[in-house]
């Protein structure tokens, strides 16, 4: 009989986190955070001390207080007596905070499986973002597409899918009493859906007993889906109707949206600006996908934003940006020169725009609604339209989503058959009763027993 206990993801989107139960083995499927973590206690600056530990988050239930799973550093004023983990391991789908955001909690001693792409962003990420983003103490167990990892009588098949990053999986886990899918967060309308389609070809062999499966977008609604194709297809429309400069905003891990944008710019007959930044992540992955050189290639600039001695001197920045001086542009050549650029910017750097000065320039905003347009981003939202506006700068919004349609979905649901499904990772649960007859859905906090 399996057992999976819901620690997050269930009933909101993001916040995996589930205790699976099987085959002898106790493995987490992934670890994360759930985006309004912390939101009901704390504010700006009153935040938790993190040489505490757990103990803020105990006090105010935001973490699950379960034994022989934590580190005995981030339990030393919680109270919990330290005793040696009894989990087997950590299963991560992909790098997204809300897949990986509490690893930094666990036992050290408890091994961590993940992908060689994932594990690659997130090192990366951890470099230019130290008080964002670290891996924790773990021993990390490093895998790649059709490998088979053991776990006692349990067998995890990870296969790629596609979503808004590189380095994204799904499983197939053989287990004695029935075989369990977890899709993890995918897609089927960008340039690499056959890795989606390889997975659910997977998963419908393994003929499934159990299926968690996300619903990011199972919505009681009728959907309009845009695909990368479209995406690229409007900002080469608004590149190319462009009068001035052209500023486009995207998730910097999102590498179909900057592939998307590079193609259009170099087809319009401008060239990309990037800040050193992306540049350093693009040369992070090149050896795990095919990206232009940010040193190299004609069609890239790399923005150096003016430093202490106003003259661009090496030793006005961080190690890690001075080998891009050799490929730098300046707020005064592009000032000069507007029509000729596509600049990659975001919300912290609006400060830019102060220097280059751009006139009759676009802003195309290429991220998730949910960053700019959630209710809880108005203050963000205005003091973006108030730039926009000073500047007399146009607003586009092209985007297509990370995660699979409602039809999607449910074509993937139907093809997969397993005997039981499960909705995690969706704020909507109960559609999916209508598109397959044996639906558990779980609460946070939850143990489902399956038999």
């Amino acid at each position: 009989m399996a057992k999976i206990t819901f620690f997050g993801g269930a009933g909101e989107i993001g916040g995996n986190k589930f205790l699976l139960e099987d085959g002898g083995a106790k493995v987490y499927l992934d670890f994360g955070q759930s985006f309004d973590f912390g939101e009901d206690y704390f504010f700006e600056w009153l935040q938790p001390r993190n040489v505490n530990g757990l103990e803020c988050y105990f006090e105010f239930g935001m973490v699950p207080e379960v034994e022989r799973l934590y580190s005995e550093k981030m339990l030393r004023f919680t109270g919990m007596e330290y005793k040696k983990p009894d989990a087997d391991g950590v299963f991560i789908t992909h790098h997204h905070s809300d897949h990986t955001g509490h690893l930094t909690f666990l036992d050290e001693n408890i091994p961590v499986h993940m992908g060689h792409g994932t594990y690659r962003i997130l090192d990366t990420y951890r470099k230019l973002y130290p008080q964002f983003t670290s891996l924790g103490d773990n021993k990390l167990e490093l895998f790649k597409s059709g490998d088979e990892i053991p776990v006692k009588d349990l067998v995890f098949k990870p296969t790629h899918v596609e979503h808004s990053t590189p380095g994204a999986y799904g499983y197939v886990i053989e287990a004695p009493e029935g075989n369990i899918v977890f899709t993890g967060d995918f897609r089927m309308h960008g340039p690499m859906r056959k890795m989606s389609e390889e997975f659910i070809k997977k998963a419908v062999k393994s003929k499934p007993k159990i299926m968690l499966c996300e619903g990011t977008r199972m919505t009681p609604d009728a959907q309009t889906q845009y695909t990368e194709q479209q995406v690229y297809e409007k900002v080469k429309g608004i590149i190319q109707d462009s009068k001035g400069l052209v500023f486009t905003e995207f998730s910097m891990c999102n590498i179909d949206r900057f592939q998307s944008i590079y193609k259009a710019t170099v087809e319009e007959g401008r060239k990309l600006v990037i800040d050193t930044r992306y540049a350093y992540i693009l040369e992070n992955l090149a050896d795990k996908i095919k990206l232009p050189d940010p040193l190299a290639d004609e069609n890239l600039k790399i923005y150096f934003r003016m430093c202490k001695s106003c003259k661009y001197r090496e030793k006005d920045y961080y190690k890690h940006e001075r080998p891009y001086l050799a490929n730098k542009i300046t707020q005064d050549e592009i000032q000069k020169n507007q029509k000729d650029y596509v600049m990659f910017t975001g919300f912290t750097k609006l400060m830019e725009l102060v220097y280059i000065q751009p006139e009759k320039a676009d802003y195309i905003y290429s991220s998730s609604e949910h960053f700019l347009e959630g209710e809880d981003n108005k203050k963000k939202r205005t003091v973006l339209e108030n730039w926009l506006n000073h500047f007399g700068i146009k607003y586009h919004h092209a985007h297509c989503s990370g995660h699979a349609s409602k039809k999607d979905l449910e074509d993937t649901i139907k093809k997969i058959k397993p005997d039981v499904l499960i909705p995690i990772h969706t704020q909507n649960p109960e559609e999916f009763k209508k598109i397959h007859e044996n639906v558990m859905i779980p609460k946070e906090g939850d143990t489902l027993n399956i038999k």
